[in-house]
């Protein structure tokens, strides 16, 4: 049992009681290793888990703690940051100590990559989860640390506007591609001033919007989301405006082909203009 534990194979969930690690969620498990170690705080990732923001890239393997940087300690079954923690950077969620979303997401920006940290980032400001003072105070706090010049550039490519982790990773490759800039989350009126649509992504100096469509959106099986969405569209494009769609496997895969979408996209808009013919809709 103890090489069990030490492997990670079996779980420690309480006094005495165990349980195989497949058979439990790794929620669970971040809440047993928490519970195991209870000098431990839960952080990075696992934070993230806890606080319930998206995880972009790869899962942790194994439940993520920070302990006092001189613990010499030996954490079975647990990945253990050794770092200093101020008081207000540890909050107390269901009985367990877990680093404050602030200080979450600035150890994800420093330990992975850019987009993992943007949309954690992004959807923490999003929520009202942290403010962008109390990221950069945490900032100030590690600004010696391995990788802190990674987080500085996350938190100065986030955007609190983002609806999605999509969304989130489709501003950092549009950046990427050097596209021009999309003005994100905006509202679309009829000339009665009527509200058409939001739209994730827009573009005034061409009349083109942008979808980033993770497809969670017709998900309830019966094809009312999708026809909802298509006479959203139809509206839109009633008015005069292009519009481009994408989902994950273009902003992870195939960026080159969307980029050549959008440009023509660009090109239909601006011969639009250029045609004399007058924009339907209004901002």
């Amino acid at each position: 049992m103890r090489n069990a534990l030490d492997r990670g194979r079996l779980i420690r969930i309480g006094h005495n009681v165990f349980a195989p690690a497949q058979a439990i969620t790794f929620e669970l498990r971040v809440r047993a290793a928490a519970r195991q170690y209870p000098r431990g705080v839960v952080s990075h990732r696992s934070a993230l888990l806890l606080h319930e923001l998206p995880l972009v890239g790869r899962p942790a393997e194994l439940p993520e703690l920070t302990v006092a940087p001189r613990s010499n300690a030996n954490l079975a079954g647990v990945h253990a940051h050794r770092a200093g923690l101020r008081r207000r950077e540890v909050r107390i969620c269901g009985g367990i100590a877990v680093t404050s979303p602030a200080r979450t997401v600035v150890d994800v920006a420093r330990t992975r990559p850019v987009g993992t940290a943007v949309s954690a980032i992004d959807a923490a400001l999003h929520d009202n989860l942290v403010t962008v003072e109390a990221i950069e105070d945490c900032l100030r706090y590690c600004w010696n640390w391995p990788g802190i010049g990674r987080a500085q550039r996350a938190v100065r490519l986030s955007d609190g506007r983002a609806e999605s982790p999509l969304e989130s990773v489709s501003r950092l490759v549009l950046g990427w591609l050097r596209l021009p800039s999309p003005d994100p989350q905006r509202s679309i009126f009829d000339q009665h001033g009527r509200l058409v649509a939001r739209t994730d992504f827009y573009w005034d100096e061409f009349g083109v919007f942008g979808e980033a469509d993770g497809r969670l959106k017709y998900a309830d099986g019966n094809g009312a989301a999708f026809m909802r969405e298509k006479e959203r569209q139809e509206g839109l494009e009633d008015l005069g405006l292009t519009g481009v769609r994408w989902g994950w496997s273009q902003v992870t895969g195939r960026r080159h082909a969307l980029r050549t979408r959008l440009l023509n996209a660009f090109e239909r808009g601006a011969a639009r203009d250029r045609s004399g013919l007058a924009r339907k809709w209004l901002l």
